[in-house]
């Protein structure tokens, strides 16, 4: 097991929140020790202290993010909080199909704030094409970002392991998926009508955002929980601003807006509207 003097943990500590907003707690110290500690035995780098040394006075904006890739945790499956896709079907898609909810110009935006690997983004996709009826007739897209350059690499990709569909109905998995030829046997693959709704990019979240919006639905899901709390209340008033009135904002199922001083309501579990 590696360890990083206290010294170090905090210079990690300060970079991380400073660039990207990120609290590193001290319960965290040994999970970063460990990571920091594998990248250098990879790396042209003699010791932690070399490293962390070059990132405080050398350090170029690749370099940065492939510090940021070290520090990060890409969890993700499709359809992870099922409860999430099952109410915008109930409460938004099924009032546009029955046009009880009209948008202008039928334009409907979608944003997965943090998407890491991709499965939480082609759920969107997959949720739209079966919830909403002749979805082809909408102006319908989905943003889909993160910082992480490996997580974008495999998002865009959109090559996963047979195992990330096997909790998913076969009816689904026939329907939007096919198979594909990985290096470790069979993988799967988002069909091109899923992939095309789809659009990949690069944002750190702490940063000016390009986007104008507004967007009807955002999901910012189990990244919060990295943040501290004036980070977390700044954010989410940023995702108010962009969203339109009776707009969704979506958290992690271990996050929530309690505490914070925002415009939205609580529409079900970890969902809000604004």
């Amino acid at each position: 097991m590696s360890a990083l003097s206290t010294t170090q943990f905090r210079m990690i500590s300060a970079l991380a929140r400073d660039r990207w907003g990120l609290d590193l707690s001290d319960r965290k110290k040994e999970t970063v020790a460990n990571r920091i500690s594998s990248f250098v035995r990879k790396s042209r780098f003699a010791s932690v202290q070399e490293y962390l040394r070059h990132l405080k006075h050398e350090a170029d904006e690749q370099d940065m993010l492939v510090f940021f890739d070290i520090l990060s945790t890409n969890v993700t499956s499709f359809f992870r909080d099922r409860a999430h896709f099952d109410y915008l079907e109930r409460e938004f898609y099924t009032a546009l199909a029955r046009k009880n909810l009209t948008l202008p110009n039928r334009r409907i935006r979608l944003w997965s704030a943090a998407c890491s690997t991709g499965p939480e983004p082609y759920s969107m996709a997959i949720n739209a094409l079966d919830s909403l009826p002749n979805l082809s007739e909408w102006d319908f897209k989905i943003l889909a970002t993160d910082l992480s350059t490996s997580a974008l690499r495999k998002a865009r990709a959109a090559t996963y392991p047979v195992e990330m569909v096997g909790d998913l109905d076969r009816a689904v998995v026939r329907k939007y998926f096919e198979s594909v030829a990985g290096p470790n046997g069979e993988q799967v693959t988002p069909k091109p009508e899923v992939r095309r709704l789809v659009t990949i990019a690069r944002l750190n979240l702490v940063d000016p955002w390009p986007m104008r919006g507004p967007f009807d639905v955002i999901f910012c899901r189990n990244v919060m929980i990295y943040f501290d709390a004036p980070t977390r209340e700044n954010l989410v008033r940023r995702f108010y601003e962009l969203l339109r009135p009776g707009g969704y904002l979506a958290v992690g199922s271990a996050e929530t807006l309690s505490g914070l001083d925002t415009g939205f309501r609580t529409a079900t579990a970890n969902v809000y509207v604004k």
